[in-house]
């Protein structure tokens, strides 16, 4: 995640936090909506960059149970 987005995301939780005054209902539904998409992008990117990550074990641990089969 990028410097800029966590430091939208630390804004939006700031300004969304009990005790904060919101006059507008309206005003503090999207900046609820706003802080879900960017935490929404940000496990996205997480995810992705895991994926290649849970492959590789995977393929590790298949050949850890051919050696151990072979043994």
């Amino acid at each position: 995640m990028k410097h800029t987005d966590h430091k939208e995301i630390q804004e939006l939780q700031n300004r969304v936090a009990d005790g904060t005054g919101y006059g507008d209902p309206d005003a503090r539904l999207n900046d609820d909506r706003k802080l879900q998409i960017l935490l929404a992008q940000g496990q996205a990117k997480i995810s992705a960059r895991l994926n290649p990550l849970t492959f590789l074990l995977v393929i590790i641990g298949l050949i850890n149970a051919m050696i151990l089969i072979y043994k």
